[in-house]
């Protein structure tokens, strides 16, 4: 009976602090901190860095990307930083990266197309 109550104990340990590790940020709040840097203030990119532009790209387009590179899909051999960066920014940094919300985020923010 003591060691149930003792491995409850740990697996309630485990699951409070793995919840404590996760940080809630906006999408602005993501991309100033970690994206601005290689895709530019206004999504414009940065070639120094090989970032390329997101202002250009519809809606549909960000999101696939996002979703790519979250599920390292087909195309995420193409942008192994960016893989890298998604990984980073979720398992090391506890920031979690909706492709959905992120995408409408970009989109409205940075193409001059959005409405």
């Amino acid at each position: 009976m003591r060691m149930k109550k003792i491995v409850g104990a740990v697996a309630c340990m485990t699951v409070l602090s793995a919840g404590a590790m996760a940080v809630e940020m906006s999408n602005a709040q993501i991309y100033e901190k970690d994206c601005k840097k290689c895709h530019g203030a206004n999504g414009e990119g940065n070639p120094a860095k090989k970032g390329p532009a997101l202002n250009d790209k519809d809606i549909n387009e960000l999101f696939d990307a996002l979703m790519n590179l979250k599920e390292k899909g087909f195309e995420a051999s193409k942008h192994e930083a960016m893989t890298h960066n998604m990984e980073v920014l979720e398992k090391k940094k506890g920031i979690h990266v909706d492709p959905q919300t992120m995408a409408k985020y970009l989109y409205y923010s940075f193409n001059p197309e959005a409405n």
